[in-house]
C-alpha cells in the first residue's frame, strides 16, 4: 500500500487533477460531450501522470542529495526506473487517445504540449527557460480541442490567454521551492528573478490573462468580468494573508477554475 499510494502521489496529484478538471471543463465549454469528452478527461488524465512519474523520475537523484522526504523516490523507495516505464507507458496511452479522440492534426497539438512537459522536466526546469515550455503547452491546449471537434483553429485571444496563465501557473508553483533549489545550486527562471519579482510578475501575468477573457466575456454578459475581478481580488487577498508555502498557486488555481467556468457559461449564453 506505501508503493501504491508512493506512485499516486508521484502522479503530482493536485497539478495534475487541476490541468485535468481545467481542460476537462474547458472542453465542455467548447462543446465536446459523451464519450468525446471522457476520452478528452482520459487523454489529459493519463498525460499529466505520465509528465509527473517523468518528474520525479528525472529528479530521483537530486532529492535524493535534497532529503526531499516529500518524494516518494526517497520517503518510500520507490525506484527511478520504476518511474520511467510508468511515465513510458502513460505517455503512450495518453497519445494514441488524443489522436483517436481528436484526430490527427488535434490529437497532435495534446502530443506536442506533453512533449513540451516532458522537455520541461528533463531539460529547462532549472534554466532561465523553464516559462518556455508551459507557455507552449497551455496555449496548445485549445487547438487540441477545436481542431478535434469542428477541425477548426481557436480564435486567437483563447491560446493567448491559456499560454499567459500556464507562465503565471508555473511561477506560483516554483515558489516554494525557491529556498531548496538555491540551496542546492539550481539557478532557474524564478530564482534568478528573486521571490519578490517572481511573484510580483506571477500576479501581472494573471491579470494580463483574466483581463482577455474578462474583454471577451463582456460581449455575453458585463457579470462576466465582475465575476471574474472578483474572484481575483479575493484570490489576491488570500494570497497575501495565508502563511501556507502554497498559497499563491493554490489561488491561481482558484482563478483559472473560475475564468474556465466564465468561459463555459458565455458560450452557452
Amino acid at each position: 500500500m506505501p508503493r501504491v499510494l508512493g506512485f499516486i502521489q508521484a502522479t503530482h496529484a493536485g497539478p495534475t487533477a487541476a490541468v485535468t478538471l481545467v481542460i476537462t471543463l474547458l472542453a465542455l465549454g467548447l462543446g465536446w460531450r459523451g464519450f468525446g469528452l471522457a476520452g478528452v478527461f482520459l487523454a489529459v488524465l493519463i498525460g499529466q501522470f505520465s509528465v509527473g512519474w517523468n518528474n520525479d523520475a528525472f529528479d530521483a537523484q537530486f532529492d535524493m542529495r535534497s532529503g526531499r522526504t516529500d518524494k516518494p523516490t526517497v520517503a518510500v523507495g520507490i525506484s527511478a526506473k520504476a518511474l520511467w516505464i510508468a511515465a513510458g507507458c502513460s505517455l503512450v496511452i495518453s497519445c494514441v487517445l488524443s489522436w483517436a479522440v481528436a484526430g490527427l492534426v488535434g490529437g497532435s497539438f495534446h502530443v506536442f504540449a506533453l512533449a513540451m512537459a516532458w522537455l520541461y522536466n528533463t531539460v529547462l526546469s532549472r534554466t532561465w527557460w523553464s516559462w518556455l515550455p508551459y507557455a507552449l503547452a497551455f496555449g496548445a491546449v485549445p487547438a487540441f480541442l477545436t481542431y478535434g471537434l469542428t477541425g477548426e483553429a481557436p480564435q486567437l485571444w483563447l491560446p493567448l490567454s491559456f499560454a499567459i496563465v500556464g507562465v503565471s501557473a508555473h511561477i506560483a508553483n516554483a515558489l516554494p521551492d525557491v529556498d531548496t533549489d538555491r540551496a542546492a545550486g539550481v539557478k532557474g527562471f524564478v530564482i534568478s528573478l528573486g521571490v519578490v519579482r517572481a511573484t510580483r510578475l506571477c500576479w501581472l501575468l494573471l491579470v494580463i490573462g483574466t483581463a482577455v477573457l474578462a474583454w471577451e466575456s463582456a460581449k455575453s454578459s458585463l457579470w462576466y468580468p465582475v465575476a471574474l475581478v472578483i474572484t481575483l481580488a479575493c484570490a489576491a487577498v488570500y494570497a497575501r494573508m495565508s502563511k501556507s508555502r502554497t498559497a499563491t498557486f493554490n489561488a491561481i488555481l482558484v482563478c483559472v477554475v473560475a475564468e474556465v467556468v466564465v468561459l463555459l457559461a458565455s458560450a452557452s449564453a
